[in-house]
């Protein structure tokens, strides 16, 4: 059985958010009780992620940190040409992807008891983001 789903989430800035419940929601809604959940999310300037939710610190530092490895707007020394200034934010999507899959249990996402599913909104322009939940199974 396939079940799937194209979910619209409204823009809450530059950050990442758990989205944990809301999958948890939509396995429970889709009668699927053993298989796969794949999310995709319709952006290249947002990522989904699979994080810790047992620390509120790593929780507030996940998206300050990615930022940090590939910094906005930030000088660097080999740039092309001017041009080329991007660069760094363009590049956020080789740390997280676009796509994630877990594995669905009980009718419950399969993920351990201390992680969270996150979506990491990288853009400070407001959007509303486009998810694609398939949950395949028996």
């Amino acid at each position: 059985m396939v079940y799937q789903d194209t979910l619209q989430l409204a823009d809450r800035g530059k950050g990442s958010y758990e989205i944990t419940d809301l999958v948890a929601d939509f396995i429970d809604e889709s009668g699927i009780r053993t298989g796969t959940c794949q999310l995709f999310i319709h952006s290249s300037s947002a990522a989904l992620l699979i994080g810790d939710i047992a620390d509120e610190n790593t929780k507030n530092e996940t998206a300050p940190f990615l930022a940090r490895l590939a910094p906005s707007g930030s000088n660097i020394d080999n740039k092309i040409n001017d041009g080329m200034d991007a660069i760094p934010e363009d590049m956020r999507y080789v740390l997280a992807q676009s796509s994630l899959s877990i594995p669905v249990s009980n009718g419950k996402p399969g993920i351990g008891i201390w992680q969270g599913i996150f979506l990491w909104e990288r853009s400070t322009h407001a959007t509303e983001r486009k998810i694609t939940i398939t949950v395949t199974g028996e």
